[in-house]
């Protein structure tokens, strides 16, 4: 082994090699060599050393909260979203009405149109703005509230949860995953967590003067005066602190037994009799007599609140909410507004995304399907498949292997964590089957209106869900997605088309690249299976306590020192990470980092010493696994992240698990006195 010193020239000697060699040849290659910063160990900050000069020599776009691997991937896909509509838009008057071709095209169009768009105004909503000004009584307001989530005025969260203060949507029983369930969760409100409305810090007091400006403005533009603007503004803000202080935090909402709460319509009926609950479930076109709440704290306080608060407060909270939540949508005026404090305060964006790279993720959001077919058939090669399935394979036969061989783990508890792993569903570039569309309507002349129906369609998809067997197909990504998940409900893992691209997988790449980078990914994802909140899940994807209270105390022994080092890491002045929030991920970061390692282990390469481009097998793992968290973000995108994002940023993601990696400390020849040594014993190791 090489001194220390001697790793990191070794690098930046064989980075000097190859640029000059690149003038001589066309060699594809893997490694990110310029990015290395040489003038820092990797022993003490392995983020630093393998993209330093990258992050040096890097500007963020001044339309972006960050950039780096992620980003300019979102930005190729988008790019190619982008083409296609083009292409498609070149052949409208061809397009049969109602096909994917015709739905996706005037969607954009409409969407593209700016100056129908400024000529209308606020005109396509007048109707809905009126009418809440009818409004006489509290039954006037819930009856409005459920009419806008029914007729998809309300944008959808992840594609199926309509927005707003209530929250409502039909998934599957966390505790009979065979069965779709109405649930009702916490309301949304304007800031992003409640802890925005009571934090004392400076910081956060500012982004509250800033909310109440951008509130204020959009009454002004709907032609009120400022002082009587300022005034709605205020109310608001005070009835939404109101409800805040009755949500539960995003820490409070990562325990699946804490907010399963199921209740029959009458007994939730007799605790809060003011929300009307039978009208309300038939108002939301349903017919339900069981359903189950994640935080009833929230609805015992809207249940009172909505008898305690003046009907103009919440007749104004509501024209705010429909103008809020199809701001994107209006003229410019609006579009700014918005822009001004969920861009530019909130995360630091300097310049607003020109509206064709808005438009094209709309249509990717609204209808997916119909994009994504085209999508995949252009941009996402067969073979892709067939390698990912390769690794997939891998990675699990690794994962077995990890399992059986841990020592903490009873016997009992590993025969039913090799049950749930056995039990994973794979899904893996896109879906088997692609949603038609049919019946929505889609028009040139009003862009807000083709977005209503597009949430409407997805609503009473969404609806018609109820009592019905589980859809096995379902995806709740997009094909041209940048990102990956794991669903416990479900027990499957799902990579979508966009993902599966450099710097994450290239089918081209030598192992250590891609168990670096896509291995990694997957294995992330299985991880999530049985990290703190998936562990709860069983097989069969039910809420479930399968370990033994033995196995159970060791594992959140584990998990609980994981929490205490991520809570040691502080930016921006001494913000801390919350390792309580952010557990899961990094529970996720660590494990499949050494599941892809041991997978990447059984390879050929993995078994050898052979050098390419003057680094060993397990040192391109490394580097490629930190070319995957090669980000810049802002300050205030960075500040939103730590208080709201349940992933930790990317530099953590890269030096925090590192840390309990022995592979990591022979292949860079990590020692005491180095910044990344933690001694064997204090090695955090669940998986």
């Amino acid at each position: 082994m090489k001194k220390i010193i001697s790793c990191s020239l070794s690098i930046c000697l064989s980075l000097l090699f190859l640029i000059s060699c690149q003038k001589h040849k066309s060699t594809k290659q893997f490694i990110d060599f310029a990015a290395i910063d040489s003038s820092v160990r990797p022993q003490d900050d392995f983020f630093l050393f393998a993209n330093g000069t990258w992050l040096k020599n890097t500007e963020i776009p001044s339309s972006e909260t960050g950039w780096g691997s992620f980003y300019i991937l979102n930005e190729k896909s988008t790019i190619d979203l982008h083409s296609l509509l083009e292409e498609l838009s070149g052949k409208a008057s061809k397009h049969k009405k109602g096909s994917i071709a015709q739905l996706t095209t005037d969607l954009y169009r409409s969407g593209m149109d700016s100056l129908t768009i400024e000529s209308l105004g606020i005109d396509p909503l007048k109707e809905d703005l009126e009418r809440i000004q009818a409004s006489k009584e509290p039954s006037d307001i819930l009856k409005e509230i459920t009419r806008e989530i029914t007729s998809g005025i309300v944008p959808l969260y992840s594609g199926f949860i309509p927005s707003h203060l209530i929250l409502f949507y039909v998934h599957q029983d966390e505790k009979n995953s065979e069965r779709m369930m109405a649930h009702f969760d916490q309301g949304d409100l304007g800031l992003p967590t409640k802890d925005y409305y009571f934090a004392g810090d400076s910081a956060s007091m500012a982004i509250r003067d800033a909310y109440l400006k951008y509130i204020a403005k959009f009454f002004v533009l709907m032609g009120g005066s400022e002082n009587e603007a300022d005034d709605k503004a205020q109310r608001i803000l005070e009835l939404e602190t109101k409800l805040a202080g009755a949500s539960k935090s995003p820490v409070e909402l990562r325990d699946p037994l804490e907010n399963y709460n199921k209740f029959t319509v009458a007994q939730i009926d007799s605790t809060m009799p003011g929300l009307s609950w039978p009208t309300v479930i038939h108002d939301l076109g349903i017919e339900t007599d069981t359903i189950l709440m994640g935080q009833p704290k929230y609805y015992i306080a809207l249940n009172e609140l909505l008898y305690s608060t003046p009907i103009e407060t919440w007749k104004d909270i509501l024209s705010y909410f429909i103008i809020r939540s199809n701001a994107g949508a209006l003229s410019s005026q609006f579009v700014d507004n918005q822009f001004e404090f969920y861009g530019k305060t909130l995360q630091g964006q300097k310049e607003m995304k020109p509206r064709w790279k808005r438009l094209s993720q709309v249509v990717n959001d609204q209808l997916g399907d119909a994009l994504g077919q085209l999508y995949v058939a252009r941009f996402f090669p067969p073979e892709a498949k067939q390698r990912m399935n390769e690794l997939v394979d891998n990675l699990l036969a690794a994962y077995e292997e990890r399992i059986l061989n841990t020592t903490w783990m009873s016997d009992s508890t590993k025969e039913k964590a090799l049950e749930k792993l056995h039990a994973i569903t794979r899904k893996i570039g896109y879906p088997d089957r692609w949603d038609s569309y049919e019946g929505i309507t889609i028009r040139l002349d009003v862009y807000v209106t083709n977005l209503t129906n597009t949430r409407q369609y997805a609503y009473k998809k969404m609806i018609a869900k109820l009592d019905k067997p589980v859809d096995p197909t379902e995806w709740l990504m997009t094909p041209p997605t940048v990102n990956a998940y794991y669903q416990p409900t479900r027990n499957e893992i799902v990579f979508p088309a966009g993902i599966l691209q450099p710097p994450f997988f290239d089918k081209d790449a030598d192992d250590a690249i891609n168990y670096g980078a896509i291995g990694l990914v997957i294995a992330h994802e299985v991880t999530h299976g049985f990290d703190d909140k998936g562990r709860m899940f069983d097989s069969k994807g039910n809420l479930n306590e399968w370990w033994t209270n033995e196995d159970s105390k060791r594992y959140d022994e584990q998990a609980g020192k994981i929490i205490e080092q991520f809570n040691t890491y502080t930016v921006l002045d001494g913000l801390h990470l919350n390792g309580e929030l952010t557990q899961g991920e990094n529970i996720a970061d660590l494990g499949g980092l050494l599941i892809a390692y041991d997978a990447f282990k059984r390879t050929e390469q993995g078994q050898s010493d052979k050098p390419i481009d003057g680094l060993t097998p397990d040192q391109r793992f490394f580097l490629s696994y930190a070319k995957v968290w090669q980000i810049k973000i802002t300050d205030e995108s960075l500040r939103q992240q730590i208080l709201t994002d349940p992933h930790s940023p990317p530099q953590y993601r890269i030096n925090g698990p590192l840390t309990n990696m022995p592979a990591f400390y022979k292949a860079f020849n990590v020692n005491p006195g180095d910044k990344l040594y933690k001694p064997d014993s204090l090695h955090i190791r669940i998986w």
